[in-house]
């Protein structure tokens, strides 16, 4: 019984999760199961078709993108998308082109619905998890990775966390998106680093040959940024009597200092080039750069669009019914005019009697 209560005894987490977000997520991970097990077929990965081979692991996001488009109704756009591709196909446009072309379409659109799902699933339960962080006296391991992704000192009272709940867009917020491109860089130089260090990647890798090679890798990096984007839209932040400290603000520099020595192992790798054509590397970079930017940006456009208001809408919903008042609240009574107040006391300053001031001289 007393082990029941126990039990009982802890706030239920509060929930996203829709029935459609399980299944768009049911999808995903059965199409990029399949398209993994591709690599393991005899003679398709061999040096030539290396790079087709990778590109199977973006078509899951295309799955999910048509997926997306029949459940919102987005029957014009979707009819748009094919007719564009399938008139660049016609005309002899290159098959990379096009599939490039049509996966700011459609894949873009698998990318931000399935980041959308991932914000459902974390959201909320990041937001418990830093509730209590610095009252327990024992962390877990997710609580441990929580404090490191988003920086938190150990010295607030992470019970004050609140958020915005009246969020409204009067246009696209070019800002946040400019922050997520930066984020997003910022990932990706971990992999230009990889395969820029990996000499039996690039002695193979050819100028043309290089958005095949890293496309796959570079449709993940704004599934990984759009997953935080609610914590800077609704402002999630632990209040303090002084300075609110923005779990997104702690989670960019988290990103920044890491940056700082991941950009100088990278300047170390170009320069120490031997083997390897610093043409090729740099035109591998410079290609990647662009893909990753250009990718990047067309998600974030589309969930500013049209995902984030209903995720915002549900969030700030919830919040204000479960959550109305933050876990531990203070009085300040340098905050109170006592003047503001009816029936407060009032006394003369004569009553206090006459003040002399004597000299000692």
């Amino acid at each position: 019984m007393i082990g029941s209560a126990k039990k009982n005894a802890h706030v239920p987490q509060l929930a996203l999760v829709r029935n459609d977000d399980k299944t768009i997520l049911l999808i995903f991970l059965i199409s990029m199961l399949i398209c993994a097990a591709t690599f393991f077929i005899p003679g398709l990965t061999s040096a030539v078709d290396i790079g087709w081979a990778l590109m199977l692991m973006s078509l899951p996001f295309f799955l999910v993108g048509l997926v997306t488009y029949v459940q919102k109704g987005m029957w014009k756009a979707l009819i748009i998308a094919m007719a564009v591709s399938s008139a660049l196909f016609l005309i002899n446009v290159p098959v990379l082109a096009v599939f490039f072309i049509a996966f700011m379409f459609v894949g873009c659109v698998g990318i931000v619905s399935v980041a959308v799902v991932l914000q459902r699933h974390l959201f909320f339960s990041v937001i418990s998890s830093v509730e209590y962080i610095n009252a327990k006296s024992k962390l877990n391991l997710w609580e441990r990775l929580v404090i490191f992704i988003f920086n938190i000192p150990a010295e607030i009272d992470t019970r004050k966390i609140t958020m915005e709940c009246n969020l409204k867009r009067s246009g696209i917020p070019f800002k946040d998106i400019a922050d997520m491109m930066f984020f997003a860089f910022m990932v990706g130089i971990a992999l230009w680093i990889y395969l820029s260090a990996n000499p039996a990647f690039m002695e193979n890798a050819r100028l043309y040959e290089a958005p095949i090679f890293v496309f796959s890798m570079i449709t993940f990096i704004p599934l990984i940024v759009l997953i935080w984007a609610p914590f800077k839209s609704l402002n999630v932040r632990i209040t303090t009597n002084y300075r609110d400290f923005s779990l997104y603000g702690g989670l960019e520099g988290t990103v920044k200092r890491m940056a700082v020595p991941v950009f100088v192992v990278f300047v170390f790798i170009i320069v120490a080039v031997n083997n390897i054509s610093l043409a090729v590397v740099i035109g591998f970079i410079a290609s990647s750069v662009l893909l990753n930017m250009i990718v990047m940006a067309v998600s974030a456009v589309m969930y500013y669009l049209f995902f984030e208001s209903t995720f915002a809408d549900d969030a700030m919903t919830k919040w204000r019914i479960f959550r109305p008042i933050p876990m531990s609240m203070e009085l300040d009574d340098t905050r109170m005019e006592k003047k503001d107040h009816p029936g407060t006391p009032k006394r003369d300053i004569s009553d206090i009697g006459d003040t002399e001031i004597i000299s000692m001289r």
